[in-house]
């Protein structure tokens, strides 16, 4: 199992570099959500040396503003004002992995199948729902009714760490619930109930040891922690769908265009597959891509553009046991071009 918040040892072929060998370190940091598939990468790459860090997409944002990494990864895409901040260095936001967020529970009797939608929890982070027995769940899901009914009080975990799980969760709330979720999604967590924790394992570790525990966290994270459950979400469609291979490529077609960097990336918040439309009646609701933000000022560009590169073809068979996806022939090609522009 990886451990997130450990740096990644740089290897080649697994192993590591024999001494005196001569290679670039590439410094990465950030979203804990790609944590594990860059974690992998930085093991079986064998062109440089990789460091991979976990801190959150918020961290990310900040250290590659700051110019002290090489990549900046994030679940969100920046938000104007830290783009403009970040404009003499010229920032370029490079979607490089696919996968989702998940909504996960510990409700005692009900390990499968439960089903939720973006109003239900809206409501829970505001304050307006604290029973798992609440008349609306309970009309989704009136086969669990008698554990539902006999279910702890719920207890809500948040991401108290910018997070991009949090922009994900609340931008599937602001499109599917926009009445009762009114908050702009940002990194930050905007909720008025629940408990804070730091990283995706704080959040699955909280859930896992409370009963009536509800939270997000990225797809890998379900597979890595004993105890919780993921839920099945209501998409545009009215189908309740869950996160796996299927429903989130189902996701990703719904926006395959790059926008323009700069403002044209910021106002649509980057390649956004959170809620798709009616359209896309197997899509799961909450499905993202996460991004490598690397400035055009900084140093090892030919370095960082061969690893960019490899990343997003030959690095992506490594995602599937980590819960990432294939990213569409076309992000693919839209990333060369922005990484040949580097």
């Amino acid at each position: 199992m990886v451990c997130v918040g450990a740096v990644a040892m740089a290897t080649v072929g697994g192993a590591p570099l024999a001494a005196g060998a001569s290679a670039t370190t590439l410094k990465e940091a950030g979203s804990s959500l790609v944590y594990p598939l860059v974690a992998r990468w930085s093991h079986v790459y064998t062109t440089d040396q990789v460091s991979a860090a976990a801190g959150g997409s918020g961290a990310g944002i900040s250290a590659i503003s700051t110019n002290g990494v090489d990549i900046g990864a994030s679940d969100a895409p920046m938000n104007s004002g830290q783009y403009a901040g970040d404009q003499s260095h010229n920032p370029v936001e490079i979607p490089w992995a696919l996968s989702a967020t998940d909504v996960v529970y510990n409700i005692p009797g009900v390990q499968t199948g439960l089903r939720l939608n973006a109003t239900i929890m809206a409501d829970i982070y505001t304050g307006k729902i604290t029973s798992w027995g609440s008349s609306a769940i309970v009309k989704l899901n009136p086969r669990l009714k008698k554990a539902l009914k006999k279910a702890p009080k719920i207890t809500p975990v948040f991401r108290s760490d910018g997070s991009g799980d949090s922009y994900a969760f609340q931008n599937f709330m602001f499109r599917g619930a926009p009445k009762a979720w009114t908050v702009t999604p940002t990194t930050s967590f905007g909720g008025t109930a629940g408990q804070g924790e730091n990283g995706n394992y704080g959040v699955a570790g909280e859930v896992a040891k409370n009963a009536g525990a509800v939270g997000y966290v990225s797809a890998y994270y379900v597979l890595s922690q004993h105890g919780i459950h993921p839920a099945a979400l209501e998409n545009a469609a009215g189908r309740f769908v869950m996160a796996n291979g299927a429903s989130i490529v189902a996701a990703a077609k719904s926006d395959a265009k790059i926008p323009a960097q700069g403002s044209a990336f910021t106002s649509a918040g980057g390649v956004s597959i959170q809620y798709p439309s009616k359209k896309y009646k197997t899509a799961y609701p909450l499905a993202t891509y996460t991004y490598a933000i690397v400035n055009k000022d900084g140093s090892h560009v030919s370095a960082l553009q061969n690893f960019l590169d490899w990343a997003i073809t030959t690095g992506q068979k490594y995602g599937a046991a980590l819960d990432f996806y294939p990213l569409p022939s076309s992000i693919v090609s839209q990333d060369k071009s922005l990484i040949s522009g580097l």
